[in-house]
């Protein structure tokens, strides 16, 4: 299978609806991107679950959302992950439960999506670099923070050029 689509991150969904947000315009940049290209926007149950508490995930545009319920598979690699950062690196185990970013982190893995979508600079994007820099993740973290940035996902790099316009 061929990575494809992105995973949609609370964070993400928060700014996409809060218009009062900082990252308001570039989560609508990105979803409008994505729709247009007719790349997947995956939207995990845990996400469903953690945006739910503050709002109504059904004020979301659902239909342009593939639902991601968590499975056996997600849950190994979610394990395999947590104990890759934790243990590995610290020389113990994750204190609490299994924390929901390792859940995402996981679903965007096995989806074999190509980039997580995010505004969550200290704790997501942070597990995300680590585990890309072992070697356990291999998708992109773009990160709400830096604004539409174009060249972060349409697959060459390149950004589109804006010429004047004549009149």
């Amino acid at each position: 299978m061929e990575r494809s689509g992105a995973v949609l991150d609370t964070t993400f969904l928060i700014s996409l609806s809060d218009k009062n947000r900082p990252a308001h315009e570039a989560a609508k940049a990105y979803y409008q991107f994505f729709l247009e290209a007719g790349m997947p926007l995956y939207l995990p149950t845990v996400v469903a679950s953690e945006f739910g508490i503050k709002q109504a995930i059904t004020d979301l545009p659902l239909h342009n959302f593939k639902v991601l319920p968590f499975n056996l598979a997600e849950a190994i690699r979610c394990a395999d992950l947590n104990v890759a950062y934790y243990r590995d690196k610290i020389g113990a185990g994750q204190r609490d439960a299994v924390k929901d970013d390792f859940k995402i982190i996981a679903q965007t893995e096995e989806q074999e999506a190509l980039f997580l979508l995010t505004e969550d600079r200290s704790t997501m994007s942070t597990y995300c670099e680590q585990l890309r820099t072992d070697d356990k993740i291999n998708f992109k973290v773009v990160e709400l923070s830096q604004g539409f940035d174009q060249s972060l996902i349409n697959g060459n790099g390149q950004t589109e050029m804006h010429y004047p316009t004549v009149e």
